[in-house]
């Protein structure tokens, strides 16, 4: 079973970790010049990179499986006036749609996990990330002093568990430059750099990565709806219009939201479903599909309905539900 466990920031040493590293600005620069537009900063952690990149222009989702440095970003992009959707996640298991990404950024957290862990995380980037779609990732070398010399218990071939100090008990994967390759099979590999951070603080290290520059090699994703829109359903509105959201209070629904309660969504729950063509507050309702969300950077379709014999554009559509969905990427099948 695959490992995977958060840094705890609250007691981390910061310095060096709120300040964007060089090879950010290069590829965000490389990136904008190809009109690449989305970027999953995977393993965000206090967001030093996510708050660059939206600040450039990018549509950012930072991911990170420690509540503490998700609510930290939260924070920080309040304060720089900046709004980009952040999500606590496990790298083994994203909860973003195929094909959702043209970048994903991974600086310095790819290699927490363990053997099986690293391939699977290499798996689902491969899977987020659109046809072509680039990523830049480092990943620790077993040249580096931790893996030979360190005494820290191994728990598989390429895997040590840390002792002490922000990172205690966090798994570190290495790997050689074969295995790599072979890990990278699903991908068009652009360059690997092999680099030891030899001096740092102050003082001497052997501290090697591997960072990688690599786009994927897929056919396109396209999902068919035909089988959803124009089936009539039955639902419940937990959200009615004029109520304000539990978490935000800011956010106040201007149509009716709520879910279909014997169909599953793709986060596990009741389908979500939007109401429109309802000028008041409701409970339930019996409607149409008219449309389905498609989201790329979640892992849920958003249901659009009206009742019998009404009609929207896609313009009207998107009016509608735009005071949720512009906080996610997506496309609307109709």
């Amino acid at each position: 079973m695959s490992i995977s466990k958060a840094w705890s920031w609250e007691t981390a040493d910061r310095e060096g970790w709120l300040e964007p590293c060089e090879e950010s600005r290069f590829y965000a620069e490389k990136w904008r010049r190809e009109d690449r537009k989305s970027i999953l900063d995977l393993g965000c952690g206090l967001g030093r990179h996510s708050l660059l990149f939206a600040e450039m222009g990018f549509i950012v989702t930072a991911a990170d499986l420690s509540d503490y440095a998700v609510n930290f970003l939260n924070e920080a992009q309040k304060k720089q006036g900046l709004d980009f959707r952040t999500v606590k996640c496990d790298m083994l298991n994203l909860p973003f749609a195929d094909c959702a990404f043209d970048c994903v950024w991974a600086y310095h957290t790819l290699s927490h996990t363990d053997s099986e862990g690293f391939r699977q995380i290499i798996s689902e980037i491969r899977r987020v990330l659109r046809p072509d779609g680039a990523v830049y990732f480092d990943v620790c070398s077993k040249e580096t002093w931790m893996f030979t010399q360190s005494g820290y218990p191994h728990i598989d071939e390429n895997t040590v568990v840390v002792k002490g100090g922000e990172e205690d008990g966090i798994p570190h994967f290495f790997t050689d430059l074969d295995e790599l390759e072979h890990i990278l099979e699903g991908f068009d590999i652009i360059k690997i750099r092999h680099i030891d951070d030899c001096y740092s603080k102050g003082r001497r290290q052997n501290s090697r990565h591997y960072f990688v520059y690599a786009k994927a090699r897929k056919e396109g994703f396209e999902p068919d709806y035909s089988h959803v829109i124009g089936r009539l359903v039955k639902g419940e509105i937990d959200r009615p219009l004029g109520s304000a959201h539990s978490k935000c209070a800011d956010l106040v629904y201007p149509i009716n939201y709520g879910y279909i309660k014997s169909i599953t969504g793709g986060d596990g729950q009741w389908q979500d479903a939007y109401l429109l063509g309802v000028s008041g507050p409701v409970s339930e309702f019996e409607a149409r599909v008219i449309g389905v969300y498609h989201r790329y950077n979640d892992c849920e379709d958003k249901w659009i309905c009206a009742p019998e014999g009404m009609s929207f554009s896609d313009d009207e559509i998107l009016e509608s539900i735009d005071f949720q969905e512009k906080y996610f990427t997506g496309k609307l099948y109709t």
